[in-house]
């Protein structure tokens, strides 16, 4: 092996380039990394550990094979340096970034003339011991290539640096400029192979990484650890030691033959290693020892940081901290004037003077203070946020001093106060021109004391915060109390199970109750002495939708009116709505005698108009009438008829002369045939003309449909709202989808856009009036509750799915005629719509009517159950579950019942939470839920059923006993509960009689009548095999 200064430096090299990429990788998460620069460095090393053992004429492998791992680096080279150049000028031309991205594909072909011998096609040692190597006839193509992408780099540089303004950055680019120029000459080498033969192309890429190093680091145009930092550090001082002592070397052996140290090269080496390892921690041992022990006043500002240091930790007071920090900084740097700055923590944001020691400024305690620095100063300020750190910006005494504002004089030191990446504050010193300015290790002491005050001013800032928002809170909540307390009706905060919250002093006064009794009581309790909910409460309505619910009732001779807000809860807590009730019944009663004067006041108004229209044609009729009576004989036979004629007009006269019967009719809006497809191209139209919509691309998905009873104009309105809220969210840049397609007998209409989407705490909220996300004078928040509005009155639903940064899809329905809005259909749920309805339906029925507790409603294992709702045209009306032992064992109720000692088999599945709205019961919602969730129970494989009901109520337990149920037990919780089990055939099944007139009918209605999905055919096999035992016992008849 050859070692000599051409493998020390491809050697040192490549120790200096993988210290690089070791420490580059470690800065992976950080900011500033660059997948360029740490390329650039990898095909570096490449090269360099190519080109290492090439001229070290190593027994692995040959010197031609070293040399083509060599031309692997030398070649990628360029290109990873070109991209780190277009990286770090940011370059955001996309043509430029393109290309220089797809440049690494040239890389491709390089490495086939390298591999296949068309660019070096010899390389060894001669008897001699010296390196050669022959260039084959693709050298020239490959190295003009390379040095085609080097001297783009070199333009870029020139480019970006007359580009930019600051000649900080133009100063930035000065060392990079002259790295990739001496590149240029190393890589130019290599086509003459006299010169080539030496390392002269590596020692230029050290070069080069030097200078490129230099830059990064003075600059920090990217991160690296201080861990990192050292070794780089040291691994550079090792190399310049060891050229030191190389020329030592060289110039006692040239002057002194005697001198023969041996290996020099090795020599100088292993001597600059020692320089880092030994002498510099011994400098900084010393260097303790002295200020410690020997000299341990000699730095007082170390002691006086230290103590302050400490002291900040505990200080939360914003200006404690300006009080401590001047003092302290004016005592142990022997300063002529401190002044600490903070950034006020409101919306403006602007910065303020919150202690001063002997600053010669007019400026007081709490004043407003307005920054003006030079472009160097904001540069490096940019720079600080960048990083998230402080740091410290000084002037050396033949410097001018920094010019910060009108306000203050020039300052010696800045020193900007960072986190989360904004300046909080600043602490400027200044010094008396007689004194020397801070050396640089008080600047490392008042960089430490910089990040201490950050963190120190941070926690100041936030208790401030925290103290202002404390006192506005209190404020705003007295400012409610006295609002809440000052309205006149009474008005009460009601959870979801009708339990009392607040309420107001009205309330108080209006029921008579002290304020301790209202709250934490049932409010039909506590308002009108009763049991069980109210009838003509709305407030589970008002949840349910999240829209204004308004009603009227009378109640013990008096009139009441309602008004049931819905207000938005912290997740996992009790919804909650707000009631207002007023007592109208003194307002009705005037209402009556207004309507009933006003229509004696609008008879004047009426009679004239009357009078108008038919005196005019009447006058006529008896003018011509006398006319022609007196022309008449009187023994002529038309004489009578005349005569009547002019009798029977002047009693029509008369007749209005004396109108006195007023009714006046209200407007209705009249509905006709409409087709929706042309009146929603028509509301699109309407929406596009009004709203930037160049960048939005509509969808249209329509299918065939027939016509709709509908009032068109408020059937545009509906389609223009929804249409103007989709391009509104998307912000004038997206997909708009329209679709319509007909199922079962209902319209679907869906409006879909790509926006922003609608957050779930604003879910339950979007159709309640007057709400809106949008800046004040940009909607009024009424648009969706007149589309809901408008949904209702024609009998259908509007529902809504949204995802943020996704979009949302509102989707309304519509029946296609009248018998569609009332037919009865059943659908197994499977989305959560669904499952809204069905919790809807149980606390409307079953907590509002039968006293079921509200936390016995929407368990967590409601969410297995199966569920079947029964709708009305679109609108849900009844509801019943079914839990099988597949899924659920035990079974829930045996929780309060031991029902497995009645239970025959594991096969078993619990009917429960039957529910069923007032008006629909006794009709085929009704019966249609008993039936189907039997079938349904049946087509799972279920053999036994078991069902419990309220002792009390006889008319569902003697319901169930009919179909073939029967009493095994009560439980208590707190009331009576029955418990009934079907374990055998039901009377459906025994009873032929019944099966035949009841049962086929009603089969035969109800398959129309049911969607269950997955289990529809299954349910449909069900009937059929009931109804087989009909047919075969026909057929054994006709056999007989």
């Amino acid at each position: 092996m050859i070692i000599d200064v051409s493998t020390i430096i491809p050697a040192v090299a490549f120790v200096l380039y993988v210290s690089f990429v070791i420490f580059g990788f470690l800065q992976y998460k950080k900011d500033r990394f660059y997948w360029s620069f740490q390329l650039y460095m990898i095909f570096v090393s490449i090269w360099s550990f190519g080109s290492m053992m090439m001229h070290l004429n190593s027994p692995i492998q040959t010197p031609l094979f070293w040399n083509r791992i060599m031309l692997i680096g030398l070649l990628s080279v360029p290109y990873a340096l070109c991209s780190f150049v277009v990286d770090i000028l940011e370059i955001q031309k996309r043509m430029i970034f393109v290309v220089i991205k797809l440049s690494y594909l040239l890389i491709i072909p390089l490495m086939y003339l390298n591999f296949s011998g068309n660019i070096v096609s010899d390389a060894g040692f001669t008897a001699q011991g010296e390196f050669y190597y022959q260039l084959a006839p693709g050298a020239l193509s490959a190295y003009s290539l390379s040095y085609v992408y080097l001297i783009f780099t070199l333009v870029m540089l020139l480019f970006g640096a007359k580009r930019r303004s600051s000649q900080g950055f133009q100063k930035n680019l000065v060392l990079p400029l002259i790295g990739v120029a001496i590149m240029l000459v190393g890589i130019f080498m290599n086509v003459f192979p006299e010169f080539g033969r030496y390392p002269i192309d590596i020692f230029a890429a050290t070069i080069n990484a030097v200078l490129l190093f230099y830059t990064i680091y003075k600059y920090k145009l990217i991160n690296y650890s201080r861990l990192g930092l050292s070794i780089i550090y040291s691994t550079i001082l090792a190399i310049a030691a060891s050229v030191v002592y190389l020329l030592i070397f060289s110039f006692i052996q040239h002057n002194n033959s005697n001198f023969d140290p041996g290996n020099i090269f090795q020599l100088s080496f292993i001597l600059g290693v020692a320089t880092v390892l030994i002498i510099h921690p011994l400098r900084n041992l010393l260097s303790y020892l002295v200020d410690t022990v020997i000299i341990p006043k000699r730095h007082p500002y170390q002691t006086t940081i230290k103590n302050l240091s400490k002291r900040l930790t505990t200080i939360v007071n914003l200006h404690d901290l300006g009080n401590e920090v001047v003092k302290s900084l004016s005592t142990g740097l022997k300063t002529e004037w401190v002044v600490f700055v903070a950034k006020r923590y409101d919306e403006s944001q602007k910065f303020f003077l919150v202690a001063n020691n002997n600053c010669p400024s007019t400026c007081k305690i709490g004043q407003e203070i307005v920054f003006t620095f030079s472009s160097e100063v904001e540069q490096k300020l940019e720079l600080y946020k960048k990083e998230n750190q402080s740091s410290v910006i000084s002037v050396t005494p033949d410097e001018q001093r920094i010019e910060v504002s009108s306000s203050l004089p020039p300052a010696d030191v800045l020193i900007p106060l960072v986190f989360r990446k904004q300046i909080a504050g600043y602490i400027l010193i200044g010094y008396d021109h007689t004194k020397a300015l801070i050396s640089e290790i008080e600047r490392e002491a008042l960089e430490i004391l910089a990040a201490q005050s950050s963190l120190s001013l941070e926690n100041a800032l936030s208790f401030e915060q925290l103290r202002i928002q404390g006192d506005e809170l209190t404020m705003s909540k007295n400012k409610l109390e006295a609002i809440f307390n000052g309205i006149a009706s009474p008005v009460c905060l009601i959870d979801i199970d009708y339990t009392i919250q607040e309420a107001n002093t009205a309330a108080v006064s209006f029921f008579g109750q002290d304020r301790e009794t209202l709250i934490g009581g049932k409010c039909y309790r506590a308002f009108f002495h009763r049991s069980r909910p109210c009838p003509f409460c709305q407030g589970l309505e008002c949840l349910h939708t999240g829209v204004l619910q308004e009603t009227e009732a009378d109640v013990a001779e008096q009139v009441f009116s309602f008004q049931f807000h819905s207000v938005r809860s912290p997740d996992k807590s009790k919804s909650v709505f707000i009631e207002i009730i007023n007592d109208i019944t003194e307002q009705k009663h005037m209402q009556e005698e207004l309507v009933r004067t006003e229509k004696m006041a609008g008879i004047g108004t009426l009679a004239a108009g009357i009078a108008h229209e038919l005196n005019n044609p009447l006058a006529g009729i008896v003018g011509t009438a006398e006319i022609m009576l007196s022309e008449m004989d009187e023994q002529s036979p038309h004489h009578e008829y005349v005569q009547d004629i002019l009798t029977y007009s002047k009693t029509a006269s008369d007749v209005i002369k004396e109108l006195s019967i007023y009714s006046r009719k209200e407007e209705v809006k009249q509905t006709q045939q409409v087709e929706i497809v042309r009146v929603l191209e028509f509301s699109l139209r309407l929406a596009l003309r009004g709203v930037d919509s160049q960048n939005i691309r509509v969808e249209r998905n329509y299918h065939a449909l027939p016509s709709i009873e509908a009032n068109e104009g408020e059937l545009q309105q509906l389609f223009l709202n929804l249409i103007v809220n989709a391009i509104q969210a998307m912000n004038g840049n997206g997909k708009l989808t329209l679709s319509c397609v007909e199922k079962d007998g209902f319209v679907q209409v869906k409006v879909g856009d790509t926006g922003c989407g609608i957050p779930e705490k604003h879910m339950s909220q979007i159709f309640t009036p007057f709400f809106t996300t949008k800046a004040p004078g940009s909607g009024t928040g009424l648009g969706l509750s007149n589309c809901y509005n408008i949904v209702e009155k024609m009998g259908g639903r509007i529902r809504v799915r949204s995802e943020e940064q996704v979009g949302s899809e509102f989707t309304t329905i519509f029946a296609l005629n009248e018998e569609n809005k009332e037919n009865i259909r059943f659908q197994l749920v499977n989305d959560q719509n669904g499952m809204n309805d069905v919790f809807f339906i149980q606390r409307k029925v079953l907590v509002g009517e039968k006293g079921y507790l509200e936390e016995s409603i929407h368990r967590k294992v409601d969410e297995k159950a199966m569920h079947i709702l029964a709708f009305r045209g679109l609108h849900p009306v009844g509801t019943v579950s079914l839990m099988t032992s597949e899924h659920f064992w035990p079974l829930p109720i045996s929780k309060y019942f031991d029902i497995q000692k009645v239970l025959k088999t594991r096969k078993a599945a619990e009917i429960i939470r039957l529910a069923v709205l007032p008006e629909m019961r006794n009709t085929s919602a009704s019966i249609g839920l008993i039936i189907l969730v039997f079938l349904l129970a049946r087509a799972t494989g279920v053999e036994e059923l078991i069902i419990d009901v309220f002792a009390d109520d006889e008319k569902t337990i003697k319901l169930y006993k009919k179909f073939g149920f029967v009493e095994v037990g009560t439980y208590n919780s707190p009331s009576a509960v029955t418990v009934m089990v079907l374990q055998s055939k039901s009377t459906l099944e025994k009873d032929r009689s019944q099966l035949r007139h009841f049962v086929r009918p009603l089969f035969s209605r109800l398959r129309a009548l049911f969607d269950f999905g997955p289990y529809t055919q299954a349910v449909h096999d069900e009937m059929d095999r009931i109804l087989s035992v009909d047919k075969d016992e026909e057929s054994e008849v006709q056999v007989i």
